[in-house]
């Protein structure tokens, strides 16, 4: 009888959830198993935390001949970047680590801008840069997941990367978002389709006070929420949207109506772009 199979492994720092639907068992098993490699491989290229990833390298070496995947990446980094006109800047890694850890805060002068893509060649032109994709590379990878299972006949799942969702198939999926303010409490919910959901909030990471949070730059939000076709975009536009005024987010939005938002802002009045609530 077929039905439904959740596989949880390590990945990210905690764990990746991988559910899929109206599939044997047995085949469940093998095909997660070679998704779980494939992850691990990525994970190699991403990990800021693993110093021999290739993203570390490209920190340490400040020029390094890049794979396709982290040259893909980057380049929609700095594709946001010049979108927010540099609100949303994945150079400023140093800063990011100090407000996760509660350190010094350091005074950078480096923007998106010392990037510098070169055919596969990446090179860092400031000596303050130093890229963190933490809000763009857990997407990317959960959706090469979903492409990696979709190849090998998985009709129906469900990838959970740490709370962020891609859901592909004929199944839905309920999304409880968490109150920024109170963890036992839920702000708000909606049901996804074929869609992949983040939330991106300054409860999540930060150093004394949700005011110094790692969302750098955001003034306005305490959690955003996305919908979007892919978790990529849902979790690199939950960040960007984060930075963005309400001004700014309703042109963006005006210009990607494929995406559905809400936002909880700081005093925790809820707002929605695109989507309409149960």
């Amino acid at each position: 009888m077929e039905s439904a199979f959740t596989f949880a492994k390590p990945l990210f720092g905690d764990v990746i959830e991988i559910t899929l639907y109206d599939v044997d068992a047995i085949l469940a098993e093998l095909v997660v198993a070679d998704a779980y490699v494939e992850a691990l491989r990525l994970q190699k290229i991403f990990n800021l935390y693993d110093s021999a990833s290739e993203l570390s390298r490209l920190n340490t070496t400040r020029k390094l001949s890049c794979s396709q995947e982290l040259l893909s990446v980057l380049q929609y980094a700095v594709t946001l970047g010049v979108l927010t006109d540099g609100l949303y800047d994945v150079s400023l890694g140093q800063l990011f680590l100090a407000r996760k850890t509660g350190s010094a805060e350091p005074v950078l002068h480096c923007s998106y801008k010392d990037i510098s893509l070169m055919g596969n060649t990446v090179q860092l032109t400031h000596a303050d840069a130093h890229i963190d994709l933490g809000s763009v590379a857990k997407g990317y990878i959960v959706d090469q997941i979903v492409s990696f299972l979709k190849d090998r006949g998985i009709k129906s799942g469900l990838v959970n990367g740490r709370g962020d969702v891609r859901l592909f198939g004929s199944h839905n999926h309920s999304v409880a978002v968490q109150h920024p303010r109170n963890p036992e409490q839920i702000i708000s919910s909606f049901v996804i389709h074929d869609k992949a959901v983040a939330t991106s909030g300054d409860y999540r990471q930060f150093s004394g006070t949700p005011a110094t949070s790692h969302l750098i730059n955001n003034k306005w939000f305490a959690s955003v929420s996305v919908i979007a076709p892919t978790l990529q975009e849902a979790d690199a536009f939950a960040t960007v949207i984060s930075v963005l005024d309400a001004k700014k987010t309703e042109k963006l939005l005006k210009e990607r109506p494929d995406l559905e938002v809400l936002t909880v802002d700081k005093k925790l009045r809820v707002s929605t772009y695109n989507l309409k609530l149960p």
